[in-house]
């Protein structure tokens, strides 16, 4: 079934979209596919928030602001770091991925950061954030190869890397022994989590540039074409269709039985998991490419133009009289804390915001020296 798109009439990609679009499908005759640049991938952790950005990886104390630790000392001109980094359940390992095609495990309590184990088997940059699954990493690549690592010795679990197409840029996502995961060749797979190898491949038809969301045997799943995607996450069979007004970048956030979601035309959209009919949509303050967050009954939209939206989950109406306005681009997922919504952020002297949940003040966390 496929639902037909809002009112709202289609719009182009934004600048950036269509350079990265242009990127992805230049991916069919060369294996690199994006420059080394990008914007900071942040994970948080017992309210300690890592962020991944140029040539350091940060550890910050989110109540304080307090850089804890930074990795490496000094920069080093040949690695760079972008890619969300994962952490142990325990909060005592950290993994992440640079663009000179290494994966390092550093101790993340330690008062200097020191690699614990690295990983040179990557053919290159790593772009999708690692994911931890008890005692194994598992680590996309834009080569196209997704890696299964020993989380303690960094040593490959399986006879060989799963390969897709073209480049992974999704973090991968797991259900009990099964892997999900979206890719640049219009896929979204299904793998075995103890062998690596596929059990089915779905084409969504245009490229996937992140996570899928798992919901209610459902997996959802954005693409560069501006489809929402429903599977059934045995089979890979499309269940339905929603066409948004433009690509869609980041993975749907789910609350009940409702996926929220934005694209690159500056749209919110709330649909019905059960049948892709639209609830809701509203216009943002500019193109989302990030993945929102729910917290209580809002929905918060990060939008390049440097501002966030926060929506009333059950309508779509505005929860702030305007929204929070920061300097630089917002390209990155936001994250939730007990100092309210951080939110990364580029091009600016500020590297991570708190945007206060109830009134939508901002204030600056963390500056990058």
């Amino acid at each position: 079934m496929t639902i037909s798109p809002s009112s709202k009439s289609r719009l182009p990609l934004t600048l950036l979209a269509f350079a990265l679009l242009a990127m992805a499908l230049s991916a069919c005759g060369s294996r690199s596919v994006m420059q080394a640049s990008s914007w900071p991938g942040a994970t948080i952790s017992k309210e300690i928030v890592y962020i991944a950005y140029g040539p350091f990886m940060y550890s910050i104390d989110v109540e304080t602001g307090r850089t804890l630790w930074t990795y490496p000392a000094e920069a080093d001109r040949n690695a760079t770091f972008y890619a969300p980094p994962a952490v142990s359940p325990d909060g005592e390992k950290l993994v992440v991925g640079s663009y000179n095609q290494v994966v390092y495990a550093l101790n993340a309590t330690a008062a200097t950061a020191a690699p614990l184990w690295t990983f040179d088997g990557p053919e290159d940059r790593i772009i999708g954030g690692p994911l931890i699954v008890d005692d194994q990493v598992l680590v996309p690549t834009a080569s196209g190869r997704l890696f299964a690592l020993d989380l303690e010795t960094g040593q490959p679990l399986w006879n060989e890397p799963f390969r897709a197409d073209h480049a992974l840029w999704s973090k991968p996502l797991v259900q009990e022994d099964q892997i999900y995961l979206g890719g640049l060749d219009h896929n979204v797979y299904s793998i075995s989590l103890k062998t690596g190898r596929e059990n089915w491949s779905t084409d969504l038809g245009s490229a996937i540039s992140d996570s899928p969301t798992l919901t209610n045997g459902l997996l959802l799943s954005g693409n560069f074409g501006g489809t929402l995607t429903a599977l059934d996450k045995d089979s890979g069979r499309v269940e339905w269709e929603f066409q948004a007004d433009d690509a869609i970048w980041g993975s749907p956030a789910v609350e009940g039985d409702v996926a929220y979601f934005g694209d690159v035309a500056g749209t919110a959209h709330a649909i019905d998991v059960r049948t892709g009919r639209e609830l809701w949509h509203q216009d943002l303050s500019g193109p989302a490419s990030a993945s929102p967050v729910i917290l209580g009954d809002r929905v918060y939209f990060v939008t390049e133009s440097g501002q966030v939206d926060a929506l009333l989950i059950e309508t779509g109406a505005r929860a702030w009289p305007a929204s929070a306005t920061m300097t630089g681009r917002l390209l990155a997922d936001p994250l939730v804390s007990s100092e309210g919504i951080l939110v990364p952020a580029m091009e600016s002297d500020c590297l991570l915001y708190v945007v206060e949940p109830e009134t939508g003040g901002v204030r600056c966390l963390f500056t990058a020296e």
